[in-house]
């Protein structure tokens, strides 16, 4: 039965004749996977506190954080209300000026900016590694407004390695729309353990965000590493280091991302079926007669299509997604950009990339092309000089060619670009570097892929806390209690918090980009880059000597994980829109949803309902357009909004499973920086700087594929 015949059918419990017929509601048990003793129902007023802002409204999420009463005992309340705080300005644009409260934000819809409504928590199990406790949390919010003639869940995963709240930006659409959302966490999150016995009082949280000791939240903590003999030993040779969440669950989560989030849509049903439960007017809620569209930007699309490719109960209907990173296997087809030579993606990881850039991108972002890029600086917390230095370093370890200090930059970028990172995403290269992107991302997925215990090191690097000469410490109480709130999940090694040690420098334990490496160089951890190089690709000249018995298995962990979590290209005739900022200079199009469409394309063939939008210009992190992205010259936006396109997405997947409507078929979508202008309504029409999709797109304009090639317009 189609999607929108079956919402018929449901709707038609009431309509303007009178009551529908009484519907038997069946037994309602908890799913078996939801951890027992979990699971709390809360309903939030739409006054002093909601689902979408925590009470902060729109002005709310514009200002100043929100302050907890007492720093060192934060309530679970305002726990909630701070991560939400913090999640929803971590995603999107929040100036004015660049669309909020126009076309996205509280009430930007001309409807409540507060949501009241149902909010129901649990915890799902996950299959783990003995040595942890591990749990994933589930969140579903059921507004006071639900649309019981419309009957739908929208699946917003978290981004990055955000926690629960991490999606609440994109759920925002679907409460507008009167719909569930469903907010499950993917095994990443805002998981830490703090090590040692100065933090031992605030060393785990629970559910809530709450902060306290192993022994009293024990099995109710989001991540607990249990105590072994290689933890004693570790704790005291390496005092108050950090355990977290995705790099050290020795689970590599992203493999499950998929049953994760299935797991959150059954919870969905549920949770709606148990909200409803005294209505007999309102049939039960189950596939087939509630719509499901999954969701999500970056990591938290890339568990929407992890999702619908491994979902066999037919739960989801259609995929709407954001420059996700969802690492397609290796396909028989190539990519053609414009007038290029057909570049063949190989099947490359999301890690491999990292890998690589966290090698050369400090001696790239040198290079005088990149002059006038944003924050072209040398790396936070690091000493002057030291992007410089690993151009050294690069040339001394063979890796480099020239013996120029002046060519140097340019032989780095050319080698990146000669792999696959192409020169519209060359500007984010300083910017990066800056934020210590690379760095921090090569020990989260090098240790996740290669299920490493945080006693393994791998690579030589630890997180923790350090003091202002670099040495490690432990993490103050304020800081550690507020992790849950105020935590992307990745640490970026900037100011109190989780930073990047690295244990094995020549002036080590010391906070790694003040590590002098085997080259007698402050060079950002040339070593620790090499080796997470060497465990992409298995090359000893990336190492830069001889591999050890124990480096060549760290390799095979590694690849064996990355292999893990590969997809497939397979979303079963399902109605999909992926969509892609051509200028995303971390999550690489040519690897992901330009590969993907390629994986697909040759997967499905005529089956296929993907239709692939790539944004120009337009960039991963929308939250930085009008802050750390503005061009450094004009002080004016330089990236459209991919948060725009998405809930453009949205309202067309909606209408295609509800009405039948076409969806607008893959198609380069060519909008134009605001500068300094703020947006207008009128902005975004056909003819506008931010264009709608079209649904007949100019023939320069439309993306194809075909003879087992795609073409991207250029």
């Amino acid at each position: 039965m189609a999607v929108g015949a079956a919402l018929a059918l449901a709707a038609g419990a009431a309509d303007a004749k009178g009551p529908g017929p009484k519907h038997h509601h069946p037994a309602n048990p908890l799913p078996g996977f939801v951890v027992q003793g979990s699971l709390s129902k809360t309903h939030y007023d739409g006054a002093a506190d909601d689902l979408l802002t925590g009470g902060l409204g729109a002005a709310g999420l514009q200002g100043a954080a929100p302050a907890f009463a007492d720093p060192l005992n934060p309530t679970a309340a305002e726990q909630r209300t701070r991560a939400i705080y913090g999640n929803y300005r971590g995603v999107v644009d929040m100036s004015g000026a660049g669309g909020y409260g126009l076309f996205w934000g509280p009430g930007s819809d001309g409807g409540p900016e507060l949501f009241p409504g149902w909010e129901y928590k649990a915890y799902a199990k996950v299959s783990g590694h003995r040595n942890y406790i591990n749990n994933i949390t589930m969140v579903v919010q059921i507004p006071d407004t639900f649309d019981l003639t419309r009957r739908c869940v929208i699946m917003a995963p978290p981004s990055g390695s955000r926690g629960v709240y991490g999606g609440i930006a994109v759920g925002e659409w679907g409460l507008q729309q009167g719909c569930a959302v469903a907010m499950g966490g993917k095994g990443t999150g805002t998981g830490f353990h703090l090590l040692g016995d100065e933090t031992a009082d605030y060393a785990v949280d629970d559910i809530d965000g709450v902060a306290g000791s192993a022994a009293d939240i024990g099995r109710g903590a989001q991540f607990l590493v249990k105590p072994n003999a290689h933890l004693r030993r570790f704790n005291q040779d390496f005092p108050n280091r950090i355990a977290t969440k995705h790099a050290h669950s020795q689970i590599n989560p992203e493999r499950m991302w998929g049953r994760f989030a299935l797991n959150s849509v059954e919870f969905a049903l549920w949770a709606l079926n148990d909200r409803f439960k005294d209505d007999d007017t309102v049939p039960a809620f189950r596939p087939g007669n509630t719509l499901v569209i999954a969701s999500g930007v970056s990591n938290g699309a890339g568990v929407s299509v992890h999702a619908l490719e491994e979902d066999r109960q037919g739960l989801i209907d259609g995929l709407v997604v954001s420059e996700p990173s969802m690492n397609p296997g290796r396909g028989r087809f190539t990519i053609a950009f414009g007038d290029d030579a057909p570049f063949d993606p190989a099947g490359q990881t999301l890690y491999d990339n990292i890998a690589m850039m966290g090698l050369y991108a400090p001696c790239a972002a040198l290079d005088p092309s990149l002059d006038g890029s944003p924050f072209d600086l040398d790396p936070l917390q690091a000493p002057l000089g030291s992007r410089q230095n690993r151009c050294t370093a690069l040339y001394e370890a063979g890796l480099l060619t020239s013996d120029d200090p002046a060519v140097q930059p340019g032989e780095a970028l050319a080698f990146l670009n000669a792999n696959g990172y192409y020169a519209e995403e060359n500007w984010g290269i300083p910017s990066h570097e800056w934020l210590n992107l690379w760095r921090t991302l090569n020990l989260t997925y090098g240790a996740s892929y290669g299920r490493f215990a945080v006693w393994e090191q791998v690579c030589g690097l630890s997180y923790g806390e350090t003091d202002a000469a670099g040495t490690p410490t432990f993490l103050d109480e304020v800081t550690g209690r507020a992790l849950f709130a105020d935590s992307s999940g990745i640490p970026l090694g900037a100011g109190a918090g989780v930073k990047l040690i690295a244990e094995d420098a020549a002036n080590g334990p010391v906070l790694e980009n003040l590590a002098i490496s085997g080259y007698g160089l402050q060079d950002l951890n040339v070593d620790g880059a090499a080796c997470f190089r060497y465990l992409s690709t298995g090359d000893p000249a990336d190492l830069g000597r001889a591999p050890t018995f124990r480096d060549i298995i760290a390799h095979a962990r590694v690849r064996k994980g990355a292999r893990e979590v590969q997809t497939d290209g397979n979303l079963h005739g399902k109605p999909a829109i992926i969509i892609h900022g051509r200028q995303d200079a971390l999550v690489f199009p040519n690897f992901q949803s330009r590969a993907y469409a390629g994986l697909n394309a040759q997967r499905e063939g005529r089956r296929s309902k993907l239709s692939y939008w790539e944004v120009t210009p337009a960039q991963h992190f929308d939250t930085f357009i009008s802050t750390l992205f503005l061009n450094p010259g004009t002080g004016g936006a330089q990236f459209a909004p991919l948060h725009f396109y998405l809930t453009e997405g949205l309202q067309m997947m909606m209408d295609h499973l509800t009405h039948g409507d076409a969806l607008a078929p893959s198609q380069v979508i060519r909008a134009t920086a605001r500068g300094t202008a703020a947006y207008a309504a009128g902005d975004a029409t056909p003819g506008g700087i931010l264009p709608p999709p079209s649904a007949v797109p100019a023939a320069g304009d439309l993306i194809t594929f075909s003879g087992g090639t795609l073409y991207v317009p250029q």
